[in-house]
C-alpha cells in the first residue's frame, strides 16, 4: 500500500520547484494558476528570492505551491494512493489531491492561514525549537514547569516545542541543563511563530470563521490528520482537524505508525522532501521512502516497482 505525504513549513529553500517549472508543463501550469489565485508571483519568490521566501507568509504559500506542482507530476504515474497525510502545513496540501477542496479554495485557505498566523505571531511573539534527546514525558514535565508547549512529536528522537520569544534563550539553557540527558541537541526552526500551541489561538479563531464559508467535500482518499493520528474522509471532520491543528500538538510519529499499521509500506514524499523523509525512516526503518522533489526523481518514477 502507498501513502503520499507532504512537508510543512521550515523546509523552504531558494530554488525549490524551479527545475519542475522549467521541465514539466504540468508543474508550470500549477505554479501559474497559484500565482494567479494569490495575485503575487510566488513562483518567482520560490525560485529566486531567499529573503522573501523565509518570511512567514511566503513560507506557507511557497511550500504548498511546490507540493501541489510536484503532486501534479506524481498523478501522471498512475500509482494508486491509499492514504494522504502531511506534517503540519503539509496536511493542508492534502485538500486538493483528495478532492476535499478545489485548487483555488485550497490555496486561499492556506493564504488565510498565513495571514492569520502572522497576526497571531504579532500578538504572541513566539518561536519553535527542535529538541533531540529527550522523551515526550520528559519534555512535557519541563514544559509544564517552565511555560512552553510540546508542538510536534515528529519521532521518538525529535520533539518540537513552542516558546515565548522573550523566553527562548532561557528555555534553551533549561533544556540543555535538564536532569534527564546531558547530550541533547537543540535547533531553532525557521517558522517565525510558535505553531501548534495556545500562541496560535487568535489565528485559529480567524481560520475557523473563514473555513465556515468553504464547502469541504468528502475525501475520495482518506487523510490521516495530525491531531488524532487517524484517517478522516468526512469534509467537516477534515475541516475541524485542520483548524484545531493550529493550537494542538502534531502527532506525526503516530500518523506514520497508523499508516504502517494499516499496511502502508511505501511513502512518497512529494515536494520538499529531505527532512520529512528522514523522519519517516526514523519512525519505521523498514518502509520504503521515495522523495519526489526534483526532475531526476520524476524521471525515475515510471520505472519503480510499487
Amino acid at each position: 500500500m502507498n501513502a503520499v505525504v507532504f512537508s510543512g513549513q521550515g523546509v523552504q529553500y531558494e530554488g525549490m520547484g524551479k527545475d519542475l517549472y522549467e521541465n514539466f508543463t504540468e508543474a508550470k501550469r500549477i505554479f501559474l494558476l497559484i500565482d494567479k489565485i494569490l495575485g503575487i508571483n510566488i513562483s518567482r519568490i520560490c525560485f529566486y528570492e531567499e529573503q522573501e521566501l523565509n518570511q512567514l507568509y511566503n513560507q506557507q504559500l511557497g511550500v504548498i505551491a511546490v507540493s501541489l506542482a510536484a503532486y501534479e507530476l506524481f498523478k501522471i504515474s498512475g500509482i494508486k494512493v491509499d492514504y494522504f497525510s502531511g506534517l503540519s502545513l503539509g496536511e493542508y496540501s492534502c485538500l486538493y489531491p483528495s478532492g476535499t477542496l478545489n485548487l483555488e479554495d485550497t490555496v486561499n485557505f492556506v493564504k488565510v492561514r498565513a495571514e492569520a498566523t502572522i497576526e497571531a505571531a504579532r500578538k504572541n511573539p513566539s518561536s519553535m525549537l527542535a529538541v533531540i534527546g529527550l522523551k515526550e514525558n520528559q519534555i512535557r514535565s519541563i514544559g509544564e514547569k517552565e511555560g512552553f508547549y510540546v508542538a510536534n512529536i515528529n519521532s521518538s528522537k525529535q520533539m518540537v516545542v513552542s516558546v515565548k520569544e522573550e523566553d527562548k534563550e532561557n528555555i534553551k539553557n533549561i533544556l540543555k541543563n535538564n536532569k534527564y540527558n546531558s547530550r541533547i541537541k537543540i535547533r531553532e526552526i525557521d517558522t517565525g511563530a510558535g505553531f501548534h500551541s495556545p500562541f496560535m489561538e487568535p489565528a485559529r479563531i480567524i481560520l475557523d470563521k473563514y473555513a465556515d464559508n468553504l464547502r469541504f467535500s468528502k475525501a475520495h482518499i482518506p487523510i490521516v490528520n495530525n491531531i488524532m493520528a487517524k484517517e478522516a474522509v468526512d469534509g467537516n471532520e477534515i475541516k475541524k482537524c485542520l483548524v484545531d491543528q493550529l493550537t494542538h500538538t502534531v502527532l506525526w510519529e503516530k500518523c506514520v505508525e497508523y499508516m504502517v499499521y494499516k499496511g502502508v509500506n511505501t511513502f512518497f514524499v512529494v515536494g520538499p522532501a529531505k527532512v520529512l523523509g528522514r523522519l519517516i525512516k526514523q519512525i519505521s526503518p523498514d518502509v520504503k521512502v521515495i522523495a519526489l522533489e526534483k526532475k531526476e526523481d520524476f524521471d525515475k518514477l515510471y520505472d519503480l516497482d510499487v
